[in-house]
């Protein structure tokens, strides 16, 4: 074996060269992979976070929309209960309006069938002081009874 300077020189230079590419080129373009690599997963990071960000937003717009949805059906049914209430309100009073009106009419109905019967007692015993008046002074025939009897109703109706 049978080593050669020149070949002792290559090596050196073999070697300096490795010190030198490895301080001067592999170190530099080695940083800026990593960096390259940091940025990329620093991205990645921010979109996975951004995307959970926007998983959340979306979950807590549908609950607010499921909350509106949900007080919007309460405060129809709330109207709808009310509305039932006044119309039932509304039935209750016309029934007992219209039950007033109705005992009205019925009393005053009385009150006026009263009167007609005062009134009608009062001619029938007009007419009945005028028949006996008629009768007494004449003689007490039947037919002549009669006859003066439906006169007396006559002049007094007409």
């Amino acid at each position: 074996m049978n080593i050669d300077l020149t070949f002792v020189g290559q090596i050196i230079v073999f070697v300096a060269m490795v010190l030198l590419l490895k301080r001067l080129l592999y170190a530099p373009i080695n940083d800026a992979m990593e960096a390259r690599t940091k940025k990329i997963e620093d991205g990645l990071a921010a979109a996975s976070a951004g995307e959970e960000a926007r998983l959340r937003a979306e979950e807590e717009a549908e609950k607010r929309i499921a909350e509106a949805k949900h007080q919007a059906q309460e405060i129809v049914a709330a109207a709808e209960r009310r509305a039932a209430e006044l119309q039932e309100e509304s039935t209750l009073r016309a029934r007992k309006d219209a039950a007033a009106i109705v005992d009205a009419g019925k009393a005053e109905l009385e009150a006026e069938k009263n009167r007609a019967r005062q009134e009608l007692r009062a001619e029938v015993a007009a007419i009945s002081m005028a028949a006996a008046e008629k009768i007494l002074g004449v003689e007490l025939d039947a037919s002549r009874h009669s006859a003066l009897i439906d006169e007396a109703i006559s002049k007094e109706l007409a």
